[in-house]
């Protein structure tokens, strides 16, 4: 079925289905992202990570790590620079995290206050990211409608969060000492010593790294 939705019409058999398959975007194998979501042979993949894969007649090789989207089989494609994927356009809806469960996160949409469940497998970045998931932390949800539905979710692209101690001290960067800081919920972020316990410090959550005093 997702195939047939997706399938491709020649300009002159436009036909209603043709606003599906608009919802898709050409790119480079080197510019998707993690999380995205891309055609492969008819069948949605989200990609979960991406290598350079060495060299093939002369070429650079680009390695996706996949995870198909509705069974979540995990697969591995390789691409030249060259080649072009189709990135499909998904729905982004913002929901609040409420609890968890097991393997499973329980989420609620603002504006419906429909609740959703997802499974932490889906969260973008893995599972070492969870430890940054907070109560009441709005969340983005990544759709493909109107099927399969929900895909991913991912924290948003920064947070607040409390150091609670300091450790050991390291080099120097451009006059700034660092320290590893200790924050409330275990996490270490490497955080300038002017910065003390008690204090409330912004991390990007995309690269864990701290990006100033809150």
């Amino acid at each position: 079925m997702f195939r047939s939705v997706f399938a491709r019409v020649a300009s002159s058999r436009l036909t209603a289905v043709q606003p599906l398959c608009q919802r898709w975007y050409q790119a480079g194998p080197n510019s998707v992202r993690m999380g995205n979501v891309i055609d492969i042979k008819g069948e949605p993949h989200i990609v979960v990570s991406r290598d350079h894969g060495g060299t093939a007649r002369g070429q650079a090789v680009i390695k996706l790590n996949l995870k198909h989207a509705v069974t979540g089989i995990k697969s591995t494609e390789r691409f030249r620079n060259n080649d072009t994927l189709e990135v499909l356009l998904l729905v982004q809806t913002q929901y609040q995290y409420l609890y968890s469960d097991g393997d499973t996160v329980h989420l609620l949409n603002m504006q419906t206050f429909e609740e959703l469940t997802m499974d932490i497998n889906t969260l973008e970045g893995g599972k070492d990211k969870l430890p940054y998931l907070e109560d009441n932390m709005e969340v983005t949800v990544q759709s493909l409608e109107p099927e399969p539905g929900p895909l991913s979710w991912r924290l948003p692209a920064r947070h607040t969060y409390k150091v609670k101690s300091l450790v050991d001290r390291i080099a120097k960067d451009r006059g700034t000492t660092y320290v590893t800081g200790t924050l409330e919920n275990g996490m270490q972020v490497q955080i300038p010593n002017f910065i003390k316990p008690g204090e409330n410090v912004v991390v990007d959550l995309t690269r864990l790294s701290y990006i100033g005093r809150a």
